[in-house]
């Protein structure tokens, strides 16, 4: 007579954990204005026109303008597509070069 052995095994209790999606619209995407060096401004226009766009300080301009005439390029605002896209173009009005991007 065969015998059979059934040997039954449980495995531990496991936690499932769910991620959450989040599901971000445009609008809430991070978005930001880069400022390209041109060298076809003084530095004097292109702290103005950040001043105008951005709202910061004559020292705090200046050092962006120093850092994109340094190394070519500067990020100087970052938010909603549309705020950043009033930047750019506050800042584009005298020719600056800029980009919004993500």
């Amino acid at each position: 007579m065969a015998r059979i052995i059934l040997e039954i095994t449980t495995m531990p209790t496991q936690t499932t954990i769910d991620p959450k999606i989040t599901l971000l619209t445009e609008k809430e995407l991070i978005w930001q204005v880069i400022l390209f060096n041109c060298n076809c401004h003084t530095f004097d226009e292109v702290i103005e026109q950040l001043v105008q766009a951005i709202g910061c300080s004559s020292a705090t301009a200046s050092q962006l303008a120093q850092v994109a005439d340094q190394f070519g390029s500067v990020k100087v605002y970052e938010g909603e597509k549309e705020s950043c896209g009033k930047v750019a173009d506050t800042l584009g009005r005298i020719g600056l070069l800029v980009k919004v991007t993500q």
